[in-house]
């Protein structure tokens, strides 16, 4: 007799071990998290341009010329350019607006001469029945008049030098519950690095990264049952 506590009485899973996407639900927040690189009584960010998640935050938050001149931008000042979706038309910082936005889209941000991040989770391909290959898009969105004007002898282009750094962010980390991030066509076709244009005077660039998201242990030995 089926278990009628069972969740999906009144049907039979027979295959325990095959994943359930619910890994995808957390990569947002854990993304978000991760760049915004809050001290946490352990961790204090350093404030030193060979780290990536420093240039981003420079390049990011400080308009106008040599970006990476001013100083790491504090806790409280990346968490006011943070999207806020209980406030979504109003920003902590209406000069600064919202830079690092997980959606897709929104608005105010597309409109307002602002350099900004939009991330949100892309295609998924399946590899097995226990291994999905996700991915994940990054739109680096500026003003053409915040484009070219870092006057950097190393990055001349704002949106490039961006991608960059969340790339070396990225690339090749274990992200803890969801998977580790990877820049592999073979792997998941949606990979790519591409430059884009609202058409109008927002210029940028989309970067595309896969992450694997393995099921657990149980699956595996289902795998090879």
């Amino acid at each position: 007799m089926m278990d009628v506590t069972s969740k999906f009485y009144p049907y039979e899973k027979i295959y325990k071990g095959y994943s359930d996407l619910s890994e995808s639900l957390l990569i947002p927040k854990k993304i978000a998290n991760y760049l915004l690189d809050l001290p946490d009584g352990h961790y204090t960010p350093i404030d030193d341009n060979t780290y990536p998640r420093t240039r981003l935050w420079k390049y990011l938050y400080y308009d106008g010329e040599q970006p990476l001149k001013n100083p790491l931008p504090t806790a409280k000042q990346k968490k006011s350019v943070l999207f806020d979706p209980d406030e979504p038309t109003k920003p902590s910082d209406p000069a600064k607006g919202f830079r690092l936005i997980p959606e897709i889209f929104i608005k105010p941000a597309q409109t307002d001469a602002q350099t900004r991040i939009y991330f949100y989770m892309g295609s998924s391909v399946p590899d097995n029945d226990f291994r999905i290959q996700m991915s994940v898009v990054f739109r680096i969105w500026t003003h053409y008049t915040e484009e070219n004007n870092t006057r950097m002898s190393t990055s001349y282009s704002r949106v490039s030098a961006i991608e960059q750094a969340l790339f070396e962010s990225l690339h090749g980390v274990n992200m803890a519950g969801v998977g580790a991030f990877y820049f592999n066509r073979a792997k998941h076709s949606s990979c790519r690095s591409t430059p884009i244009t609202d058409g109008n005077t927002n210029v940028g660039r989309e970067l595309v990264m896969g992450i694997e998201v393995a099921s657990n242990a149980e699956n595996f030995a289902d795998c090879n049952k």
